[in-house]
């Protein structure tokens, strides 16, 4: 049999596997989750975006370090977006160049940004709550120097960089109901 074949067959006991064993749960896991998720969005003040986000990877974990990282992984998409749109404004031969200049400032606190939310992610892998939330802090001092650096509050920009907040705020409200063992 050759190696790639040995590969699916392998991959489809697992989810023969996981299948038999999320029916023996009865869907025990779901509603732990689900449970889990409702406990720490009450703490959210974006309630109804924090039960979206971390009930959006079906079957959500209920372990708070994933539910942090699914949050983070939100937040680096928002903050992918933004970077794609402000790619293209700077291209626009219609703004101003000051606006131009700010819109390529905000590119490197964008991109800046995204390396702390990487760096968050690693923190947490590494059970250093402290730590990611130290970056955490930076991710959103970064945005917010993104959105110092263009004239106006009106832009698509500042709508984006408004969510991408609420979804680090996610975050962060799940990194606070982590267990003390692994702050730092």
């Amino acid at each position: 049999m050759d190696p790639s074949a040995k590969l699916l067959w392998v991959m489809a006991l697992c989810v023969a596997a996981m299948a038999h064993q999320a029916a023996a749960n009865g869907g025990k896991d779901t509603t732990d989750a689900k449970a889990v998720i409702d406990k720490v969005c009450a703490a959210s003040p974006t309630r109804d975006l924090c039960v979206e986000v971390l009930s959006s990877d079906p079957p959500s974990s209920s372990n708070l370090k994933d539910l942090a990282i699914l949050s983070l992984r939100f937040a680096a998409r928002n903050a992918s977006g933004i970077l794609a749109d402000t790619k293209i404004l700077i291209d626009d031969d219609q703004l101003d160049p000051d606006v131009q200049q700010g819109l390529a400032d905000c590119k490197e606190n964008i991109l800046d940004a995204e390396s702390q939310l990487e760096d968050t992610i690693a923190a947490l892998m590494a059970d250093a709550a402290g730590d990611a939330q130290l970056w955490l802090k930076a991710a959103l001092a970064a945005i917010d120097t993104c959105d110092a650096s263009i004239p106006g509050d009106d832009d698509v920009l500042s709508v984006e960089s408004a969510v991408f907040r609420k979804l680090c705020n996610v975050a962060i409200t799940v990194i606070q109901q982590l267990p003390n063992k692994t702050k730092t």
